[in-house]
């Protein structure tokens, strides 16, 4: 088994796998950094991410068009956010409780229209999907390595990877993303200074449906070209693990998203191994365990901080 994965790791397969399952981890957790930021944390990624795979694929399928799809996920998860923005924020339900309403919400609505609209009940699996499609990078697809490494990735891939840049970009070099984090750190001090905190939050929340919005539509249009009964397996709840192990910042997020995506990538790996002997349960525990550790770590080395901060003021 060793000696397979070792193989995989020196042809770049695992590389390959790491980069299509951290865009889901990455896409999500950004989405849920921008709203943790701006004081309302989203509890209901993964119920997002599931409503827009369906919404995504349902209307793909019925198109032929992979951008109306992906742009049906989009609408429907910055529907759903601002609905829970108007829940949270106007009628001051908690926050929390209306992210685990999403969740089950997205669970249910989804195995339900599954059945209505396809006469499905487990999955749909449509068989002339337009699905996102590949981006091959003339001259470079030929070299050994390099090849590899920068062409042949999924378009969602790049549009990941550019979103970090610009949610770092947004959140600490213009001042809509001052307005938010300063909402985020004192809603009171901000709302003193004129600035309109609501109007930031739903903002705030709509952002965190963009983003979640594309990675469900990469899951069930990119990643896959079907829809399955909760098919996000829990990226949603990692997503928010690596929104805490990124110290709230878009460049931890990404190496955090970085690092559970390896995990569920040497997951897939050990899984897809020939005569593994890995029994599946314990390799389906693989990320869950790299989340507990991780978020152990995390408090740890807070606890030390905040034991030199007292030393230092003692």
């Amino acid at each position: 088994m060793l000696s397979n994965l070792w193989e995989q790791v020196i042809n770049l397969s695992l590389f390959a796998v790491l980069l299509r399952v951290t865009v889901p981890i990455l896409l999500s957790a950004l989405g849920g950094l921008i709203s943790d930021l701006a004081g309302v944390i989203n509890i209901g990624l993964e119920g997002l991410m599931l409503i827009s795979a369906f919404a995504s694929i349902a209307v793909g399928s019925l198109t032929g068009s992979w951008v109306l799809g992906v742009v049906a996920g989009i609408a429907a998860s910055v529907l759903i956010s601002l609905a829970m923005g108007f829940f949270t924020l106007r009628l001051k339900v908690n926050i929390i409780i209306a992210g685990f309403a999403v969740n089950i919400f997205g669970s249910g609505v989804t195995v339900f229209l599954l059945n209505v609209l396809f006469g499905a009940t487990g999955n749909y699996n449509p068989s002339d999907l337009d699905k996102i499609p590949t981006v091959i990078i003339p001259g470079i697809e030929s070299i050994p390595v390099v090849g590899k490494l920068l062409s042949g990735h999924n378009l969602m891939v790049w549009v990941a990877l550019l979103a970090v840049l610009f949610c770092y970009y947004m959140l600490y070099r213009t001042p809509y993303g001052g307005h938010l984090r300063s909402i985020g750190e004192a809603p009171d001090a901000a709302r003193s200074l004129g600035i309109p905190v609501e109007r930031v939050q739903y903002s705030a929340l709509m952002w965190s449906g963009v983003f979640t919005g594309l990675a469900g539509s990469y899951l069930s249009m990119g990643m896959t070209s079907m829809f399955v009964k909760d098919m996000t397996a829990g990226t949603g709840f990692l997503a928010l693990a690596v929104v805490v192990f990124g110290n709230r910042n878009p460049l931890g997020v990404f190496f955090g998203a970085l690092i559970f995506g390896l995990a569920t990538a040497v997951t897939t790996m050990i899984e897809t191994t020939a005569g593994s002997g890995v029994p599946s349960q314990f390799v389906k525990m693989i990320p869950y365990i790299v989340t507990i550790v991780a978020l152990v770590i995390l408090a740890l080395r807070k606890h030390r901080k905040q034991l030199a901060m007292s030393g230092a003021g003692a």
